[in-house]
């Protein structure tokens, strides 16, 4: 998205000695109100330049999370040079200059004019943007993180210390959220101002958090017993944490950046949507082939622009030749696992094309023929079979949502909770699972109209077609042999549910190791350890005195303070 910045600016007078008998007469002129101070600023303006800076950070760490998790495509093709230092700069620069700077700015004020639902939704933002960077590149800084003049070289801190700050911090936004006077939020881009659902937002992160500690933590676990039990958490649809974009094209683009990126007047799809993903959602209960009565999902997620493959050939698709679609004895690398089996390779069937793990051989002429996003969520095109090639104007117009957390992945949550830590205050592990799935496919099914998008009639999966897949997950789960496979069928179902969504499947997979079948890399035979952190963005190691030494090519195993799984847990 591409948004105009807000800027505050304070003015710094100096004030020169002068008499006494013109005090009086200037006093009155002091206060220039072109230029007003921090304690008369506007909260509504802050708490908006806010919410937006938030979520460009959120969108930037999902699509991150994302590509090393095989939803969208990472090119490589080794770990340690899938990413630069740089690449991280605009996500660490927003994050401290347009969310933090902006929130510790804006609290004292809010409080002052006992506007308590802003300084609560200010700390909740801040909590999740400081947990995410943990999550992210580990240690950051948080105690001299927003000193100016009085320390511009802000040391890290432990993560760990930060997680229990992000703690504090919800805490206190509960608190604020429960507090009385003052005005509501004129414009509050996510619940409207409505307290309740920002403390249920509140306590679910805390959920998170404890939940991603609990390797480490030995006192997490009755604090996520705590908070079960209140069950004051995001447990329906209506209290979901989403960003809705918009429709506007220009000044500024407020569509879904997929949308933005695959709906234009020419030059086809401008991405990669993952294979493996694609193959999960179309194909992976059903032995390989695209299986239309499947995952009800499968329609809404992706928008095809051909059904087929005519169109492949060495130029347009060189691997095609290779793969299980395009030769009766396909050849595929060395090391690369069958098909179906285990993953695709090159395709995925029916039409679905994406872009392998770690595959970063060029770019052939096939934006026309690329799998683009669908409806959901990026307010995309429903896949009615229409093989059409893009255009401005297509499905949603780009109205779409960023599914930051949802009801389902509450459930899901819930349900790795009990079959881990045996909390089920809420329900069995295997009924918490369905209950998330079920969350999702409503969810799913739900969202054209909210967008005012009507799917053909032929086309909206059937109560039979829900019900089979329902079954089909919750068979898988009984027929397990170990917590471990039960494990992966809650993760992956999870995974799946949490497409648009690239910040959950990142740190699950390296928590659990979830999904437990993840495609290879493909271009190369060993790309190295698996990314457990990113790298310390250019512009924190190299303007920052007290910085630590940038993680070197070696280090991309790295791991975060919650993460102490083997080297090669993951891959």
């Amino acid at each position: 998205m591409r948004y105009k910045k807000l800027i505050f600016g304070i003015l710094g007078i100096s004030l020169i000695t002068i008499t006494s008998s013109c005090k009086k007469t200037f006093d009155n002129l002091l206060n220039n109100p072109n230029y007003p101070s921090p304690a008369t600023a506007d909260v509504d303006l802050y708490l908006n330049a806010i919410q937006l800076n938030f979520i460009n950070v959120w969108s930037t760490a999902s699509d991150y999370g994302a590509q090393l998790t095989r939803q969208q495509q990472w090119y490589g093709p080794f770990y340690r040079n899938g990413y630069t230092p740089a690449s991280f700069d605009g996500m660490w620069t927003t994050a401290y200059t347009g969310v933090i700077k902006n929130t510790n700015a804006m609290i004292p004020v809010a409080q002052s004019q006992k506007k308590y639902i802003h300084s609560g939704i200010a700390r909740v933002l801040e909590a999740y943007t400081y947990g995410t960077f943990v999550d992210d590149f580990g240690d950051v800084p948080f105690s001299e993180a927003d000193l100016g003049e009085q320390n511009t070289n802000p040391k890290i801190d432990q993560g760990a210390a930060i997680y229990a700050q992000v703690q504090t911090l919800l805490d206190s936004a509960i608190a604020d959220f429960q507090k009385s006077g003052g005005a509501a939020p004129a414009s509050d881009l996510f619940y409207s101002g409505n307290a309740a659902n920002w403390i249920s937002l509140a306590k679910t992160l805390k959920l998170k958090y404890y939940m991603q500690v609990r390797l480490v933590d030995n006192t997490a676990a009755a604090a996520i017993q705590a908070l079960l039990t209140e069950n004051n958490l995001i447990n329906s649809a209506s209290q979901d944490f989403v960003f809705k974009y918009g429709t506007n094209v220009t000044s500024p683009d407020s569509r879904h950046p997929h949308y933005a990126t695959d709906y234009e007047n020419s030059g086809g799809v401008g991405e990669y949507i993952g294979n493996y993903f694609m193959w999960m959602v179309a194909g992976q209960k059903y032995g390989g082939p695209v299986n239309f009565s499947g995952d009800p999902r499968l329609r809404y997620y992706f928008y095809r622009q051909s059904t087929n493959y005519a169109w492949a050939n060495q130029q347009t698709c060189p691997c095609y030749g290779r793969s299980y679609y395009g030769s009766p004895t396909p050849t595929y690398p060395a090391w690369y696992p069958s098909v179906p089996d285990k993953t695709p390779f090159c395709v995925v069937g029916r039409g679905y094309t994406g872009r392998d793990h770690g595959d970063n051989s060029g770019t052939p002429p096939d934006n026309n023929f690329r799998t683009g996003w669908g409806i959901y969520p990026a307010g995309g095109q429903f896949d009615a079979s229409q093989a059409q090639a893009v255009s401005l104007s297509m499905g949603g117009l780009g109205a779409g949502i960023a599914p930051i957390w949802l009801s389902s992945f509450t459930s899901f949550l819930k349900a790795e909770a009990a079959l881990v830590l045996g909390i089920t205050s809420q329900g069995t592990p295997r009924s918490l699972l369905l209950n998330g799935v079920s969350a999702s496919i409503t969810k799913v099914l739900g969202f054209p109209a909210t967008v005012n998008y009507t799917v053909p009639s032929s086309y909206i999966p059937t109560q039979s077609q829900i019900n089979n897949y329902d079954s089909l997950v919750v068979q898988n789960y009984d027929t397990a042999t170990s917590d471990d496979s039960r494990l992966n069928i809650i993760m992956t179902e999870y995974y799946l549910a949490a497409w648009g969504n690239g910040v959950e499947p990142y740190n699950n997979y390296r928590l659990t190791g979830k999904p437990s079948n993840m495609q290879l890399a493909l271009a190369v035979p060993n790309p190295g350890f698996f990314m457990r952190s990113f790298y310390y963005p250019s512009v924190f190691v190299n303007r920052n005195s007290n910085a630590p030494a940038q993680k070197t090519p070696g280090d991309a195993v790295q791991k975060v303070f919650w993460d102490n799984n083997p080297d090669n847990f993951v891959y």
